[in-house]
């Protein structure tokens, strides 16, 4: 598997101290993954904490698309015929359920799962997996959970058959930009207003919402009073 451009890209300018070494992290399960599930064909990493996702993908099993709009455009048309409308099957028809989710799929990408990491009683990581056959974590998920130390009882299959992380994984970069923006912003606004960084973050929170934006969209409030 290759990273993706963007996922170079946010390595390239990601630091944290709570992992040293980001792409060496994606080695290792890629690793445990390919070995465990041969059809697996790529993977994601997203850090709670950061809202940060970075993948890995078998390019010529996925055939990938560089941009986002692309990776939305190829989930809403999908291949093959129209699937059976919402109102047509029972809420709890696993089945039908997943029969929809298959006809809205990504590409090759025929099943996946995802295990979240716990760390003293939270999640701090989610680890997405995706292979290009139905039945390809079918009795494989315990030895995931324990290769990769995960949350057995968090574990979900065939939620993201869209392949929504490889959308948030080439946004991770412009996040990063936001972020920064952000940081100055609330140093900027400690320091002038001679107040903890902590409340900074929080008075440029409540600047957002009094502009009417969310939480998500501070960076705008950022850019201007960085003007």
């Amino acid at each position: 598997m290759e990273l993706l451009p963007q996922s170079r890209e946010a390595l390239d300018e990601y630091v944290t101290a709570s992992i040293d070494d980001m792409e060496g992290l994606l080695r290792v399960i890629e690793g445990w993954a390919v070995r465990s599930v041969p059809d697996c064909v790529a993977l994601s990493v997203t850090l709670l904490d950061e809202d940060l996702t970075f993948t890995l993908v078998d390019r010529e099993a996925t055939s990938v698309p560089e941009d986002a709009d692309a990776v939305r455009e190829t989930v809403e048309t999908g291949p093959g015929p129209p699937g059976p409308a919402a109102g047509d099957a029972h809420p709890l028809d696993e089945l039908d359920w997943a029969d929809m989710a298959r006809e809205r799929a990504f590409g090759t990408i025929a099943s996946t799962v995802c295990l979240p990491v716990v760390e003293h009683g939270r999640a701090v990581l989610n680890i997405d997996l995706y292979a290009s056959t139905a039945h390809a974590f079918r009795d494989r998920i315990d030895g995931l959970v324990e290769a990769l130390g995960a949350w057995q009882a968090g574990a979900v299959t065939n939620a993201d058959l869209g392949f929504e992380t490889l959308r948030r994984a080439q946004h991770a970069p412009e996040r990063l930009r936001e972020q920064r923006l952000i940081d100055v912003a609330v140093g900027l606004v400690a320091a002038r207003m001679a107040v903890t960084t902590d409340m900074a973050a929080l008075m440029l929170r409540e600047a957002a919402e009094r502009a009417g934006v969310s939480e998500s969209d501070a960076a705008c409030v950022a850019r201007v009073l960085l003007a």
